[in-house]
């Protein structure tokens, strides 16, 4: 009986030293934790040159699947218009914002992501969130690059990059808006599922 007890109390201890660890982690640690993987796979001899970026792809990808929030991403980048839509409008919606985002962003760390050094900078509050200020350093200029991200159970989740003042999040509202001001929600969505169509047979 005695070492029952003494079992379940050790595993009670390793279960709290593990929660801690988790909840330790801090944005910037969490977005370097992302960056460190994402530059260890640009740089991995095995997966070098043209003919691996399809390799290199697929993993950048997987780390960028469970990085961000998509949800809200959809949701923040229709504005009012997500409230209108039916509970099936904005499961489709999700799901094709989320397959352009995560191509769209993988294309973009293989193009210009690689042996640059980032500094980490400060972190501070944004609403109910973080906002973790970085910059990438190449030889003839430097590039300020913030992430914003949310809490997530014991973790946390990105929801925009800016790049030298730009949002991503916001570059996709607008571009939205207009095409639902021009014409309609459902024109856009069709639109997006041609785009989405035609990458994954390019693929």
């Amino acid at each position: 009986m005695k070492n029952r007890l003494y079992i379940f109390g050790l595993a009670l201890v390793i279960l709290c030293l593990f929660a801690t660890a988790a909840f330790a982690v801090t944005p910037t640690a969490y977005v370097k934790g992302i960056l460190d993987q994402v530059i260890a796979i640009q740089n991995d001899p095995a997966r070098s040159g043209p003919e691996h970026r399809s390799a290199r792809a697929q993993a950048i990808r997987q780390i960028i699947q469970k990085s961000f929030d998509f949800n809200l991403m959809a949701q923040n980048s229709l504005g009012s218009v997500y409230g209108g839509l039916s509970a099936g409008q904005r499961q489709d919606f999700v799901n094709t914002f989320s397959y352009l985002f995560q191509d769209s962003y993988t294309r973009l760390v293989l193009d210009f992501l690689k042996k640059e050094t980032i500094k980490y900078e400060q972190e501070r509050r944004q609403g109910s969130g973080t906002r973790v200020n970085t910059k990438l350093i190449r030889t003839n200029e430097t590039i300020p690059v913030d992430y914003l991200m949310r809490p997530q159970g014991d973790g946390w989740l990105l929801y925009d990059v800016i790049v030298d003042g730009v949002s991503i999040l916001d570059n996709y509202k607008r571009q939205f808006a207009q095409v639902i001001r021009t014409n309609s929600f459902d024109f856009l969505l069709k639109k997006m599922k041609t785009q989405k169509q035609a990458l994954q047979y390019s693929g």
